[in-house]
């Protein structure tokens, strides 16, 4: 049968085990600027190569895109 420990003695292993853990230290060198926000530079010509009508139908999974939207109902399927 376990003795019970003293309540003090459970609270200093509870404290040393989280003094214990290391925390990240945030790095101050390596990034030299960030810009968020200045990363979507549109071009509807990009853009109708990527997810256009005719980019759907040259690939498998593209038609499947094409069939699943129609059978939701959807008026335009495609850029």
């Amino acid at each position: 049968m376990a003795v019970p420990r003293p309540a003090s003695s459970i609270l200093a292993m509870a404290r040393q085990s989280l003094l214990a853990r290391t925390l990240p230290v945030p790095s101050t060198v390596g990034v030299r600027y960030t810009t968020y926000g200045a990363e979507y530079q549109p071009s509807q010509r990009k853009r109708k190569r990527k997810h256009g009508f005719l980019a759907r139908l040259r690939s498998r999974t593209g038609k499947k895109i094409l069939v699943r939207r129609r059978a939701k109902g959807k008026v335009f399927v495609s850029h």
